[in-house]
């Protein structure tokens, strides 16, 4: 996967790997070197959802409970003009 983005010039640092699943999306990312945000949907539930657990919390780069709450925060970090 990564050769073929490679291939475009699309390298490991410019992608931000985004998604719910900490066990279908941010454990694999985190085996490939991608940076990732998780987007937390389930904020003051308990357990994992409708997915499996994990052995271990993967490291994620960013979280947040909605990708309205990721957007707000993208905006905040931009240049004001």
């Amino acid at each position: 996967m990564l050769d073929g983005l490679r291939a475009r010039g699309i390298e490991r640092g410019d992608i931000l790997h985004t998604a719910q699943s900490l066990f279908h999306d941010h454990a694999p990312a985190n085996r490939h070197g991608l940076a990732s945000c998780w987007i937390r949907r389930s904020s003051g539930r308990d357990g994992s959802g409708a997915t499996p657990s994990t052995a271990e919390t993967p490291r994620c780069d960013f979280r947040f409970d909605s990708l309205a709450e990721m957007v707000e925060a993208h905006r905040g970090s931009l240049p004001r003009r």
